[in-house]
């Protein structure tokens, strides 16, 4: 048995602390973390894509006060893999060799060359590929959810559209 569990004064104290630690000024909590701050949600839309402006309750924000979520900048990479069950190839040239099954069987031996230089695919992977973005995925007029802790710099998290 320890020393607060028969002091009722001592246990109000601590349910008080438990209570008033989301209700700090900084922020802090045992969920949110040591020095944390609180985040305000904000709908903003997208004025300009380069250089980014959005507009946010009203007010037109620069991109000096936007940060913006990885993914959707020009120049992002991530790794995939790529699967599909109906692929074309099209615009080949050269030769094709190794073992090719037609609409007739497999082949015994090198394609010579492919017809109307296209080919399909049942099945087709591409493993271990990267993904550049090649621009900024926001277009004029988009709707962006931000997150600020002090309405002067805003965290664009993602672009949000309707659901039906």
């Amino acid at each position: 048995m320890g020393f607060t569990d028969g002091d009722p004064y001592v246990r109000f104290v601590a349910l008080s602390r438990g209570l008033s630690a989301d209700a700090m000024p900084a922020g802090d909590s045992q969920q949110a973390g040591l020095g944390a701050a609180p985040a305000r949600m904000r709908l903003g839309e997208v004025l300009q894509r380069v250089p980014l402006k959005v507009r946010v309750a009203g007010l037109e924000q620069p991109a000096s006060a936007l940060r913006i979520n990885e993914r959707l900048v020009k120049g992002a990479k991530w790794k995939t893999k790529t699967t599909s069950p109906n692929s074309d190839y099209n615009g080949l040239a050269g030769s094709v060799s190794g073992p090719v099954t037609t609409p007739h069987g497999p082949s015994t031996g090198a394609l010579e060359r492919v017809a109307d230089s296209r080919l399909h695919s049942p099945d087709t992977t591409i493993d271990e590929a990267t993904v550049e973005q090649l621009e900024i995925d926001l277009e004029v007029g988009d709707e962006v959810l931000l997150l600020t802790e002090d309405d002067q710099v805003f965290y664009i998290v993602m672009k949000v559209v309707k659901a039906v």
